[in-house]
């Protein structure tokens, strides 16, 4: 019985693990697909900053349909500021994340980090955390 009950725990934290993995692994890729070959407009970005007590959410249209960037599938990126680079999608902590290794049109490489909200065949929202308040970034295809 004891031998039943060892096999039984073993089993069950392998199925465990193994779902585990492949729901992660298959999040990734349905991101990826969603992502992927086509020109991502900024609509809007939403700040939210504190003067001195008091909330205060701060929209912008600055750069509104004349910023985009693209995802190719076999992991480049480019936007229409010049930047180029590559990307990958990852699940990190539970949290979906977009890992972007850039270089400005001057060749100076940086990296950026953005938790995805939602994305979906038509809308994306985006949050970035510098420093300071988050920034949330509205996109649609065209």
């Amino acid at each position: 019985m004891k031998i039943l009950y060892t096999l039984l725990i073993a089993l069950s934290t392998f199925t465990f693990f193994s779902c585990s993995k492949e729901t992660s692994t298959t999040q990734v890729k349905v991101m990826n697909s969603l992502l992927t070959n086509k020109n991502w407009y900024l609509d809007y970005s939403i700040t939210d900053a504190m003067t001195s007590t008091t909330p205060v959410v701060m929209k912008s249209y600055v750069g509104q349909s004349t910023y985009f960037i693209t995802y190719l599938k076999n992991g480049d990126t480019k936007d229409s500021d010049g930047i180029t680079g590559t990307y990958s999608v990852e699940l990190i902590n539970g949290a979906s994340q977009i890992h972007m290794q850039l270089k400005t049109s001057n060749g100076n490489p940086f990296e950026v980090i953005y938790n995805i909200i939602s994305v979906g065949e038509s809308n994306m929202v985006l949050s970035k955390l510098v420093s300071g308040p988050a920034t949330k970034l509205y996109f649609t295809t065209k």
